[in-house]
């Protein structure tokens, strides 16, 4: 069969799929519209989606909580390595930086060659550095080694993402990023719980041996069960060559592609998008606030205030922020779907911005929580004032959920083809700000007073938000001006 008949082929099946689309469980057409070619994962069956759902928020999950297990143990740490307390967090916020560095290097390679290899390459990567920071012997390699498990890990704060946009269409794909989401977020706060009485029962160095275990035991599901999500639409049907075409090690190159040095940029290019800019610089901003800031300080200041141990501040920064991170989720999830829903019902054509108001209670939470936060480490003394910093910080990490959440999806469902770079974008954006808590937080709080720490936070979460409401408002023309990406548009 020549190109020719080849094309006639592609623009007949278009024709098609144009004049009977085909409708979700609403009635209403599926966005984009799968293909008739059953390696389509739009077409996958509803068990294997959700196989891949699950592999994809344990990556994301452990990927995060591999870089969030050592925070309890940071005055163990500068006692052992003699640094101080805020220079031992520093592990920390060098590591996080590198996720966001990270996300620069994967997510364009995942684009060609596909999201299978760069995950099994990339986590595999992973458990090494990990495990040889847990035995480094000075504080300098301790750094260099994790700001190498921060690199690696950061596939997983990315490309699972396109992963779920690859699999599912618009009326599910919010529900599904949340899950993804619900899983990135809280892994650095459930990470707290374990590594609280590992660091004092066992040692700090097994704050790192342990999540260095469980990546490693996290990729053998990625090797086994998820499958090459990567599709290039436009093309005629794949010709599979066996039962596992999905399943090879070295993922289904994208037919055409080659990887320049450009696509390592694109993420930069989608910042002309001015939503995606305004969304990017909010997400990170509440990320920073409302989940890092609490994670990267309460180690010392639990112990310089309550004289708290490893163990009781792991429970409390665990507990309360696992608690709202989860509830948030199961908030924001399914009520972004709906909201999307009803827009479609109502006007009859898709309105992304429609997302975005998912977020409401969030714009009042995360104020209000930092508050909290703020208020009761200032007045410490107080009997259980520490109650106080665990519901601020349940309330703070609610309303990040409930922001991030809407943001990707809502950043997704506008640049669907450019889905990686988008949450790439994001990814870097939250990581960059977020990282930079360890060097002035505490530092601002002693010099201020810790209430107008929380006051200068609460106002600053307001700020950003300012524009976002903008886009709530003007963003569909905004968008139409902008137009659309050129790239990766068959993706």
């Amino acid at each position: 069969m020549d190109a020719l008949e080849k094309s006639s082929i592609v623009a007949e099946s278009y024709t098609e799929a144009v004049a009977a689309p085909k409708l979700d469980h609403k009635g209403l057409p599926l966005i984009p519209q799968p293909s008739d070619d059953p390696e389509d994962p739009l077409n996958w069956s509803r068990g294997q989606k959700y196989v891949i759902v699950c592999i994809s928020a344990i990556v994301a999950f452990f990927s995060s909580f591999a870089l969030a297990c050592l925070n309890p143990a940071y005055a163990q740490v500068g006692l052992a390595l003699d640094v101080t307390a805020i220079q031992a967090s520093y592990i920390g916020t060098f590591s996080i930086a590198a996720a966001g560095i990270g996300s620069f290097v994967w997510a364009p390679i995942s684009n060609v060659y596909g999201r299978r290899p760069v995950l099994i390459v990339s986590q595999g990567l992973a458990i090494v550095a990990g495990f040889s920071s847990a035995f480094a012997k000075s504080y300098a390699t301790i750094i260099v080694g994790r700001f190498f498990t921060g690199l690696c890990v950061a596939s997983g704060n990315v490309v699972t993402f396109a992963v779920i946009s690859d699999v599912f269409c618009l009326h599910e794909r919010g529900k599904m990023l949340g899950l993804v989401t619900v899983a990135l977020i809280n892994g650095p706060h459930l990470a707290s719980l374990p590594a609280g009485f590992i660091a004092q029962n066992v040692g700090w160095r097994w704050t790192m041996i342990m999540p260095s275990i469980l990546t490693a035991v996290c990729w053998v599901p990625i090797i086994v069960g998820l499958p090459e999500t990567l599709y290039v639409r436009g093309l005629p049907p794949v010709e599979s060559t066996g039962k596992y075409y999905r399943m090879r090690i070295t993922g289904t190159k994208a037919p055409g592609r080659k990887l320049q040095l450009v696509d390592f940029a694109r993420p930069f290019q989608m910042l002309k998008y001015f939503p995606v800019a305004v969304l990017a610089l909010f997400a990170a901003v509440a990320f920073t606030l409302g989940s890092v800031m609490p994670n990267q300080t309460v180690s010392a200041l639990f112990r310089t205030f309550y004289k708290w141990g490893s163990a009781r501040t792991g429970v409390a920064l665990s507990v309360s922020t696992t608690i709202g991170g989860v509830l948030g989720e199961i908030v924001s999830g399914p009520v972004i779907d709906k909201l999307m829903e009803r827009t479609r019902k109502r006007t009859g054509r898709v309105r992304p911005e429609a997302r975005l108001h998912g977020m409401w209670p969030a714009i009042f939470l995360l104020p209000a929580g930092l508050l909290m936060f703020g208020f009761s480490i200032e007045n410490h003394a107080l009997k259980h004032s520490y109650v106080g910093v665990t519901v601020g910080m349940a309330l703070t990490c609610f309303a990040v959920q409930m922001i991030t959440t809407p943001t990707v999806a809502y950043c997704v469902d506008c640049y669907k083809p450019q889905s990686a770079e988008v949450v790439q974008l994001l990814n870097f954006a939250r990581q960059e700000i977020s990282f930079t808590v360890g060097f002035w937080s505490i530092r601002y709080g002693d010099l201020v007073g810790f209430q107008f720490s929380g006051v200068t936070y609460a106002c600053v979460s307001v700020l950003f938000f300012l524009p976002v409401l903008g886009i709530m408002i003007y963003g569909e023309r905004l968008r139409a001006r902008l137009g659309e990406p050129t790239f990766n548009k068959n993706i």
